[in-house]
């Protein structure tokens, strides 16, 4: 066989194993699907908001007319357009590149309220009786110091009875305790409400900060402060005397 032959075999070889070549795109249709999609969550977000068409078409300086149309994707806002009304309803402006509608997300929070609020009338009744022992009170003790009877105590530790908000207000300074203690943290609604309480201690920090957060390009500076918090002292002191023998 000659090198003619092989090299022949090796091509028809590679050609038989190439993959195929792609399928041309139908823009027209991928920007229609688009458009539709967008038009979908533009119309939730409106309903989420209690918001109307004339009242959108005002905010954004455009006909009812058009505002129909991008909701029904027969046309498209643009990005300035999606921008004004992100923030006239109160929403991040990537929500209109998200495929979940806000009535969805709704729906995924909710919770049985009743087995909820049983459950955790139970958690936080063994959460008060696990900080009254610690600081070494009695229910009878307790019970003074909260101007409330013993039998209230019981019934509370038991998860028998809700504890009104002001009286474990009362309750938890007695046992030394923050209110933030008895927060659940352990399902959804507790993570959601860690999330909130997160997001409104972000927007409290000098705006600077916030600005440095924010930008994908500083996480690693964020990673190595993280890393930094979780050493022991003497093991910062160690990194504090390599930074002086390197810089000086």
């Amino acid at each position: 066989m000659s090198f003619g032959d092989v090299s022949a075999r090796f091509k028809k070889k590679q050609e038989e194993n190439a993959p195929p070549p792609p399928e041309e795109r139908n823009h027209e249709e991928i920007h229609l699907l688009r458009a539709r999609i967008l038009g979908v969550l533009i119309r939730d977000a409106r309903l989420a908001n209690g918001m109307s068409e004339a009242e959108i078409a005002t905010a954004l300086g455009v006909s009812e007319d058009q505002v129909r149309a991008w909701e029904l994707g027969k046309n498209a806002p643009s990005l300035p357009q999606l921008e004004i009304l992100a923030y006239y309803l109160g929403i991040p402006v990537s929500h209109f590149w998200n495929t979940k509608t806000i009535s969805t997300q709704e729906q995924e929070r909710q919770v049985p309220n009743q087995q909820y609020n049983e459950l955790r009338d139970r958690v936080i009744g063994a959460m008060l009786t696990v900080a009254r022992k610690e600081a070494k009170l009695s229910q009878e003790e307790l019970a003074k110091a909260t101007g409330l009877t013993v039998e209230q105590i019981a019934a509370f530790e038991l998860g028998q009875q809700p504890i009104p908000f002001p009286e474990l207000t009362s309750l938890s300074s007695a046992v030394r305790k923050s209110i933030s203690y008895f927060l659940e943290d352990g399902n959804r609604v507790g993570s959601w409400l860690a999330l909130k309480e997160e997001y409104q201690r972000f927007t409290e920090l000098p705006e600077e900060m916030r600005a440095f957060v924010t930008q994908p390009v500083n996480q690693a500076f964020i990673d190595i402060a993280m890393r930094l918090s979780r050493l022991q002292v003497h093991e910062l002191r160690a990194v504090g005397e390599n930074i002086l023998n390197i810089t000086f």
